[in-house]
């Protein structure tokens, strides 16, 4: 509101000034006795010009200790200020001897003091036409330089985000891979998500043989009784024709059977685990079947307004596909496992019936 004023009182108090050398004003009688006489006015204007010269003088020390203790640009324009200032402190302190009696040289100073000022003062006027451009530039060069760097802050987080979430992809995977049990691995999967992301509950769902309705196989809390959720479930098909993560609805039947009951649920995320039908071999190679499948369920904790990042999502897919790779593993062993029982059972079969019929 002052910056607004400002300009308008200094436009009154300039045609009030042109108005009064047009009309002229009753002149006053300044030689009444009182507190302000003509000797007092005087004395007063003297004692205000030392001051401002005292001021004047002391403002050029503070600006060249500011220079010398900074890397600015433009000081050559501090410079010029320094001068003009120090020219009319030293006008003001000659005009404070000019009341009283004074010689033709302090006239004469004076006068070369006051044209030393309209020059320097006048070149400073100049200089800052020439440099206010400039000075929007460089503030133009700050706010992208501002903006540079937010950048390169941002993009410095999530190069670090990325390698804090390979860190933990590398640190579940390793504990992942330690067994090759089916149930350990899924278990182990659970609770190191849990550990890692914060997690409310984690769960696992199997389709049953007739791949009607998913049960809850393995879960972080265990309970007594789960109902199974019927295939048909609309999460469910998208889920199971997805590859990625799928954000739930809390509500919905799935993140709601997932959540473990005991607590409000966050946010919930689900996403296939592609299993391994171990039956189905080619020339040796074991096939990846995608009808044959598990859905991860996630769960956050509820009540802290947190969601998913990008980088936690990333987490839950790579892990997703690691567990993958490990099951089949154990899937493999346990197919390996298994026809080598049958062979052993077979050849000793063999073995009785040869020497049964050479006895």
């Amino acid at each position: 509101m002052l910056k607004a004023l400002a300009p308008q009182l200094l436009i009154l108090l300039f045609f009030l000034s042109i108005s009064a050398a047009d009309n002229g004003f009753p002149r006053c009688n300044c030689d009444e006795e009182g507190s302000w006489s003509i000797d007092t006015i005087m004395e007063c204007q003297r004692v205000s010009d030392f001051l401002i010269a005292v001021a004047y003088f002391s403002i050029p020390v503070e600006l060249l200790y500011f220079v010398s203790c900074s890397t600015i640009p433009f000081k050559w324009v501090l410079f010029q200020f320094i001068s003009f200032i120090v020219l009319c402190g030293m006008t003001h302190l000659l005009n404070g001897w000019t009341y009283g009696p004074h010689p033709f040289q302090l006239m004469l100073a004076l006068t070369i003091f006051k044209f030393l000022t309209a020059l320097v003062s006048f070149a400073t006027s100049i200089t800052l036409i020439t440099l206010i451009p400039l000075l929007l530039k460089v503030k133009v060069r700050e706010l992208m330089l501002k903006k540079k760097t937010w950048d390169l802050d941002r993009e410095v987080g999530l190069i670090k985000k990325q390698k804090e979430a390979g860190w933990h992809v590398r640190m579940l995977t390793q504990e992942i891979r330690k067994s090759l049990d089916r149930h350990t691995i899924l278990y182990t999967t659970l609770v190191e998500l849990s550990k890692t992301l914060n997690l409310q509950n984690c769960v696992v769902w199997m389709p049953n043989v007739a791949k009607t309705e998913m049960d809850l196989t393995h879960e972080l809390k265990g309970r007594d009784f789960t109902s199974p959720i019927p295939t048909s479930d609309p999460d469910v098909r998208v889920i199971k024709g997805n590859g990625g993560v799928k954000i739930l609805n809390p509500q919905s039947a799935l993140a709601a059977a997932s959540s473990g009951g005991m607590a409000e649920p966050g946010s919930v995320a689900a996403i296939r685990m592609p299993m391994l039908r171990v039956s189905n071999f080619k020339g040796g190679t074991p096939e990846m079947v995608q009808a044959c499948y598990a859905i991860l369920v996630l769960v956050l904790p509820g009540g802290q307004g947190r969601s998913w990042s990008i980088q936690e999502l990333e987490i839950v897919e790579v892990v997703a596909d690691q567990v993958a790779v490990a099951l089949s593993h154990a899937s493999v062993l346990e197919e390996s496992q298994i026809m080598r029982e049958i062979r052993g059972s077979k050849s000793s079969t063999t073995t009785s019936k040869t020497g049964s019929i050479k006895g």
